[in-house]
């Protein structure tokens, strides 16, 4: 039987009020697919109709819509908080706490207390991995790796050698942790010399790294991704980037080498970085923008889209005249 829980208990939880303390709900669900044992949220005006059709039990939204609906409810700031912190309540918490019997592993492994690690993954020497740890699948740890406690590692995930991860993480399927960065110098018969990425990446706690992720080793010194960073799908980091405190990246998201980005940053989907530049902190880029320079200026948003297939020259044309429209803009 599905795990129940009182309306009074969510709200106390949530730090809500509600007008119905005794509701009992076992699942939380979209308004027009709830149902009488199940608990919902509205927040945005264009879902309405659902709100006055929707069959749940009782509904988390703000004290201002109380008007909107007759039923139980829990009034809350931020619906959308409280639906990120009340559906893990419901989320199926099994566990079997085992070491395959495929594991291989290297000399030194100093693993934690209820570390369930699954079928065929590789550890190298000199590991050392914290409580209560989860490794899927077809993971490979490199050498001399450490890994906090609470730490949840995909399927097919690769974290290469001298990496550092904190605790509570999650690395989603098939990301890649301390690869080589992408450096090359070309000598005089126009040949790409690979320079050695001697390197690696360091990753604070709180930390979550989206499927086929990559984060590059650094050349010199570590890639850093500071605490409370959650980057999405197939999103590449190149080396020597520092990514800054509680910034979020959206999907396909490219940032060049030794580019930093500050904290509390919201990247959007396919935005694009060039490398060895700054962005402040509380900067918001919007999805597929590129940025060229340093950001100095804190809590601004950028946005930009130039046309495909426009020859280099004609869009330094391009720029130019919309760089001295901006100025000409802003001095009327």
């Amino acid at each position: 039987m599905a795990k129940e829980i009182s309306s009074g208990e969510i709200a106390k939880l949530i730090h809500g009020e509600c007008n119905d303390n005794s509701i009992l709900v076992n699942k939380f669900a979209s308004l027009s697919k709830a149902d009488e044992t199940s608990i919902s949220f509205y927040l945005d005006s264009k879902y309405k109709e659902q709100l006055d059709l929707t069959k749940a039990a009782t509904v988390i939204l703000k004290a201002k819509d109380a008007s909107l609906r007759d039923g139980p409810c829990i009034y809350v700031e931020d619906p959308y908080l409280a639906f990120a912190k009340v559906a893990t309540l419901f989320q199926e918490t099994k566990k079997v706490v085992a070491i395959d019997e495929s594991l291989v592993s290297g000399k030194n492994l100093k693993l934690g207390k209820n570390a369930t690690i699954k079928a065929h993954v590789s550890i190298g020497d000199n590991v050392t991995i914290g409580d209560n740890v989860f490794i899927d699948s077809n993971v490979m740890i490199g050498d001399n790796v450490r890994i906090g406690a609470n730490v949840r590692i995909g399927s097919n995930v690769t974290i290469q050698n001298d990496v550092k991860i904190g605790s509570n993480c999650n690395f989603f399927s098939g990301c890649v942790i301390g690869c080589d960065g992408f450096g090359y110098a070309r000598d005089k018969d126009g040949n790409w010399l690979k320079i050695p990425q001697t390197g690696s990446v360091t990753i604070g706690d709180n930390v979550d790294i989206g499927a086929n992720t990559t984060i590059d080793r650094g050349a010199l010194e570590d890639t850093v991704i500071e605490d409370g960073v959650k980057i999405d799908n197939q999103v590449q980091i190149g080396h020597n980037c520092v990514i800054g405190k509680n910034t979020i990246m959206a999907g396909c998201a490219g940032v060049a080498g030794s580019t930093i980005i500050g904290k509390n940053c919201m990247i959007g989907g396919g935005a694009m970085f060039k490398g060895h530049i700054i962005v402040a902190d509380n900067t918001i880029i919007s999805a597929g923008t590129g940025i060229g320079k340093t950001i100095q200026q804190p809590g601004e948003r950028y946005t930009n889209v130039f046309p495909y297939n426009l020859k280099h020259k004609d869009w330094l044309k391009i720029a130019a005249k919309l760089k001295k429209w901006v100025k000409d803009d802003k001095t009327k």
